[in-house]
């Protein structure tokens, strides 16, 4: 079941995808998959330099490259995975976007990182994957009001008028409102999208009680072809 972007799919030179629960990305990426980088998520604004094959990339939550073969992988459970390309296919990297990611400012971050290297947001191709919705995402009023607060977007991108959080729309708002070009969205909700076995994601918040937290991911994936 894996999900493509259509910004992403049209540069030719580059490989990716947002799988599901039951996607086996080496199966559906093999010549990438065992010379992954490696990143530990820690919901923070760290983004990595990735340059070789099983690179251990530390705590970061998000990596970028120039290197053709490196598949970039996000794990997620809820949280946004955003993969980016650059418009000549000769850069590629991905963000693990939570809410606390995204009120840290990792988009901006990253936007920052490129202008340091001489690069523009505007050069660059982005997509948000599966993520939990405005239709299931329950948080406290509060966190809702400090997104109101920090960043000036309208109301009804932070939440949708069930008062849940609207994180995927949040990550969305703030790729525009950095430059990125021609983003673009998945629509399904991790907590209640279904699949052939139930649901077809995992969800942090749907299965906290039961699930494996190293185990019960979804993958997203982006690479510079070979």
């Amino acid at each position: 079941m894996v999900i493509r972007s259509t910004v992403l799919a049209s540069l030719e030179s580059v490989v990716h995808g947002f799988g599901a629960r039951h996607d086996d990305m080496a199966q559906h990426f093999p010549q990438y998959w065992e010379r992954r980088p490696i990143q530990h998520e820690r919901h923070g604004t760290h983004i990595a330099i990735a340059d070789s094959a099983r690179q251990d990339c530390g705590e970061a939550d998000g990596m970028l490259t120039e290197r053709p073969g490196l598949l970039l992988a996000i794990a997620t459970a809820d949280c946004v995975p955003v993969p980016l390309a650059r418009k000549d296919g000769k850069a590629v990297a991905a963000l693990h976007v939570g809410w606390r990611g995204a009120y840290a400012g990792i988009i901006a971050r990253f936007a920052d990182m490129l202008a340091a290297r001489g690069d523009r947001a505007g050069d660059w191709l982005a997509a948000t994957g599966p993520a939990a919705g405005g239709c299931c995402y329950q948080v406290s009023p509060e966190l809702i009001a400090q997104f109101g607060e920090r960043y000036a977007m309208p109301a009804r991108v932070i939440s949708s008028e069930a008062g849940n959080l609207n994180l995927a729309g949040i990550a969305g708002w703030q790729l525009e409102r950095a430059g990125f070009a021609n983003v673009t969205a998945a629509p399904e909700c991790t907590m209640c999208h279904p699949g052939d076995a139930g649901f077809a994601f995992h969800s942090y918040r749907r299965d906290r009680e039961t699930r494996t937290p190293i185990k019960d991911v979804q993958w997203s994936v982006i690479a510079i072809s070979e």
